[in-house]
């Protein structure tokens, strides 16, 4: 690898980060692989040892590695609900509209149904099946809104894609986390029909009532 230029040097720093993640990218590093140590990028790219260490330390906050005292540093697993997190609480503080999130509920939860139906897992279906039922056990408020979070991250869950789950989970989980819904027990009854009939279109394969019930239900969420 070739020494960083002069003319690439401004600013240092955020070329050093982006030449760890080109060597990175180039070697072929997987999760728990370990990097070369500060020395070595020192030598690679032609810099200072502080400036490494800078971007090594950018690189462990934003938790694209992790470092070892006396180990040295390694490739993480991939995981965007951190980075989700940061993005939504910038979003909260700036003056965020709680209809924004309920709306990509919307958009991500029936892109999901199109998922479940085409796969037809009867595994993930028979665990909705029994997050339906083991609901009906919820009698505190508490209870109720862990009850309504765990079934649409089960939801999710169950498209079976790691990237679509890291990135609505977290939009399900901050949604929840800053809504304050409050039911009575009647109304959580009618909630809990409502998921039922949701998971009774996915068991007969109807993708667009499925929707239209998970649509319907989203909407009437108390914002």
């Amino acid at each position: 690898m070739e020494p960083i230029k002069m003319e690439e040097k401004k600013p240092l720093k955020k070329t050093v980060i982006q030449e760890i993640k080109n060597y990175i990218i180039s070697q072929n590093l997987k999760a728990g692989d370990q990097l070369p140590t500060e020395r070595k990028f020192t030598e690679m790219f032609g810099v200072s040892r502080s400036v490494v260490r800078e971007a090594l330390s950018y690189l462990e906050n934003t938790e694209v590695i992790r470092i070892r005292q006396g180990q040295g540093a390694f490739l993480n697993e991939s995981n965007i609900e951190n980075l989700l997190d940061n993005f939504f609480f910038l979003w909260q503080i700036n003056s965020g509209n709680i209809r924004d999130i309920l709306g990509l509920r919307i958009l991500f939860e029936s892109s999901a149904i199109d998922e479940i139906v085409k796969n037809q897992s009867m595994d993930d279906l028979d665990m909705l099946k029994e997050v339906v039922e083991e609901s009906e056990k919820a009698t505190t408020q508490e209870e109720f809104k862990e009850a309504d979070t765990v079934f649409h991250k089960q939801l999710l869950q169950a498209t079976n894609n790691d990237l679509f789950i890291q990135m609505t989970n977290m939009i399900t989980s901050y949604f929840f986390q800053v809504q304050h819904i409050h039911l009575s027990l009647e109304e959580f009854k009618g909630l809990i029909q409502e998921h039922r009939n949701i998971v009774e279109a996915l068991l007969m394969g109807n993708a667009d009532e499925a929707k239209t019930l998970l649509i319907k239900h989203i909407k009437q969420t108390k914002v």
